[in-house]
């Protein structure tokens, strides 16, 4: 599955459109280290928006912790089932036992992915580009 990162909104619904009207499935992706500078809430808040802009679209969402435990932790109790978080191996698997409750998923680092960069807005064409190259 191809990640696609957002920086706000517009940047996460052009990426569902993208992939709704290609029918192939992304990833969502945040910047790294996002969640400690927008906040778990924001950036989920962001996720749901575009998914309801684009219900036909199939897409999984990952927050980017950085090497803050204590964020991925909250990111978990307030609905992320995916994440990324660094840092040393010993917190990571801490966190991972607790996503189990979850059913969620911690990585110890991002998936390749686009980046179209903070002050783009309409990335649709771009997404679109990237989507189709396999």
């Amino acid at each position: 599955m191809r990640a696609i990162i957002f920086h706000h909104l517009q940047q996460a619904e052009c990426a569902l459109a993208a992939a709704a009207g290609l029918q192939r499935p992304i990833t969502l992706l945040t910047a790294p280290g996002a969640a400690g500078y927008g906040g778990p809430g924001f950036y989920l808040a962001m996720v749901e928006q575009a998914r309801q802009s684009h219900p036909e679209a199939e897409f999984r969402a990952i927050l980017d912790c950085g090497t803050d435990s204590a964020m991925a932790q909250m990111a978990l109790h307030l609905g992320w089932r995916c994440l990324v978080l660094g840092g040393k191996g010993t917190v990571r698997e801490k966190v991972r036992q607790i996503a189990g409750a979850y059913e969620a998923e911690v990585l110890a680092r991002a998936p390749k992915a686009l980046d179209p960069g903070a002050g783009a807005a309409d990335i649709t064409e771009q997404c679109r580009s990237f989507l189709n190259r396999l």
